[in-house]
């Protein structure tokens, strides 16, 4: 068996040129997999995965910054040889020595870091003690702070909406600092990019590595930022980092954190519980108790920030959104379309239906998968006689399970799996397909879905016809649209129809929703021109960053 350990899933492209290089199959392990588990958990699973050869694919050259880490977790581990692929697909040896030297740096890292994450919370005790200072907007730039401990991800909600948002402030006049571990993805180049050096050895628990990089990234951010004149400091909330604050507060300038709700919620339901969850609940509060303008995307999230203590004037809600330019069903020659449907072996007359996304708990996808398994099983014949054909884009969390559903007999034939594609391919794969589908599900906890999903204006500004889970948020975007259970083929749509709604979770409503856009295909054209015209006029980045502007002004003035 051959394991490939990486920090997150690779593009579907690299991997492919990865697996080319072994005669077998490869199996793939991630850090949030291991993550998942207590420190004793991952030792006795990398001692038992019974591999023969562990590989450590690097995608590109910020991937690299995570070698060391990696290594370490591959010390670890029962592999009788370890290598290193680079992004140039070579090869090269680690020697086990090698790597339990990553593995005892990796021990003093973890002293670092609880060091780091003690000084944080006295930090922290203070600020939640002092009050918001008074500051207005001065002449000068935005310094945008990302201060994700990520690397190497390419696609995805975040990404779209990083780069919507520092280009709607660039169109608006205003000149941008961004600083980060790597340059954002489509970001114009008319912003000024600072890269942050990261960590260069991680320890455990991989939370201590969060409260270093906040004192790093503070240190490093005060010396690029302070010799140059500042408007205000814009924060996009990340677990365990309040960086902002400290910037905001030295400088007397404004402070705007944008909030997609609360990290520490996510990481105890949708990932690994937290080891400090008080400690990130607290960087949390700092943050909210200091901006001057707290961003947000969803009246559910709005509500909660009131709950936590934020005044409502402070509050800016806005949802998800859209570049227009990037995202136009008009920009790609039917040429490149077919091109791309011949590369994954697609007929060029298919109807094809699609899911883009990360794969992640919240997206359905399994639920798609279930469905596509039930119309392959019940609906042979309709999806023979439309050339039906269904196109899943991206990978994550719930790859493994999706797979593991479409594995039944007679299935494969009629499903492409793609894995990731980078975020600049995303409007062209949306451009090759005829129909969306946005199957959201309800939280497990039974709490309201706060969510926007970027993928859902994606959708509708590619004027296709969309499936929806009628879900808060969706439900509101869609109102006035029909749900599935209520129409029968042969007739007409009502007035105001968007989409079709199905039941959040329901394999049964998302199945009819596809035979009834594969039975009519009249109605497409009237329902994807209808979406389209609602993202344009409502949903474009320009309006939500000119939310952003008026409520900072208006809270300042």
């Amino acid at each position: 068996m051959i394991i490939a350990l990486v920090a997150y899933p690779l593009s579907g492209d690299y991997r492919k040129r990865v697996e080319a290089l072994f005669d077998q199959p490869l199996t793939f392990l991630t850090v949030s997999e291991l993550r998942s588990k207590s420190i004793f958990q991952m030792f006795r699973q990398l001692r038992n995965l019974g591999a023969e050869r562990l590989i450590i694919p690097l995608e590109d050259d910020n991937s690299s910054a995570l070698l060391p880490l990696l290594s370490a977790l591959a010390a670890a581990a029962d592999a009788r040889i370890i290598e290193v692929i680079d992004p140039g697909l070579q090869r090269r040896r680690l020697h086990r020595f090698a790597a339990l030297g990553s593995l005892f740096r990796s021990a003093l890292a973890s002293v670092a870091g609880a060091v780091a994450a003690l000084k944080c919370w006295f930090e922290l005790g203070r600020l939640m003690r002092q009050d918001r200072q008074t500051a207005r907007p001065a002449i000068g730039d935005v310094a945008y702070l990302k201060t994700n401990l990520w690397f190497g991800i390419k696609a995805g909600g975040s990404v779209g909406h990083v780069s919507g948002v520092i280009n709607a402030f660039l169109r608006r006049g205003l000149g941008l600092n961004v600083l980060a571990v790597e340059r954002p993805v489509m970001v114009n180049d008319r912003a000024a990019f600072f890269q942050i050096d990261p960590p260069q050895v991680y320890g455990v628990p991989s939370e201590v590595n969060l409260y270093r990089f906040q004192r790093s990234f503070s240190r490093q951010a005060g010396r690029i930022l302070g010799s140059k004149p500042l408007s205000f400091i814009y924060q996009r909330l990340s677990l365990g980092n309040y960086v902002g604050v400290q910037l905001a507060r030295a400088f007397g300038v404004p402070l705007v954190i944008e909030y997609n709700g609360s990290e520490v919620w996510v990481q105890k339901h949708w990932g690994a519980a937290l080891k400090l969850g008080a400690l990130a609940l607290k960087a949390e509060d700092a943050c909210l108790r200091h901006a001057h303008v707290v961003v947000t995307i969803s009246d559910v999230l709005r509500d909660e920030l009131v709950e936590r203590g934020v005044e409502p004037r402070r509050i800016a809600s806005y949802p998800n959104c859209i570049e227009p330019e990037v995202f136009d069903p008009g920009r790609f020659p039917i040429e490149e379309i077919r091109g791309l449907r011949r590369g994954y072996g697609i007929a060029e007359d298919a109807t094809v239906i699609t899911f883009i996304g990360t794969f992640g708990m919240w997206h359905g996808v399994d639920v798609f998968a279930q469905a596509i398994v039930n119309l392959v099983q019940g609906h042979r014949d309709l999806l023979e006689r439309t050339k039906a054909h269904f196109l899943l884009v991206g990978d994550g969390l719930k790859m493994a399970e999706v797979q593991r559903i479409l594995s039944v007999e007679g299935v494969a034939g009629h499903v492409t799996l793609t894995g990731l594609v980078p975020q600049h391919l995303a409007p062209l794969h949306l451009a090759a397909s005829d129909v969306f589908v946005s199957p959201h599900v309800a939280n497990a906890d039974g709490s309201p879905f706060f969510g926007s999903p970027t993928k859902l204006f994606e959708y509708m500004a590619m004027a296709r016809p969309i499936i929806a889970s009628d879900l808060t948020q969706i439900g509101q975007i869609f109102a006035g649209s029909p749900r599935v259970t209520t129409l029968d083929s042969g007739q007409s749509l009502p007035a105001g129809a968007v989409a079709l709604m199905t039941e959040p979770g329901s394999v049964a409503d998302l199945v009819r929703g596809i035979e009834l856009l594969l039975e009519n295909p009249d109605w497409r054209p009237g329902l994807g021109a209808a979406s389209r015209k609602e993202a344009l006029a409502k949903y474009t980045w320009d309006h939500h960053v000119a939310l952003i502007v008026k409520t900072l002004y208006e809270v300042t003035s």
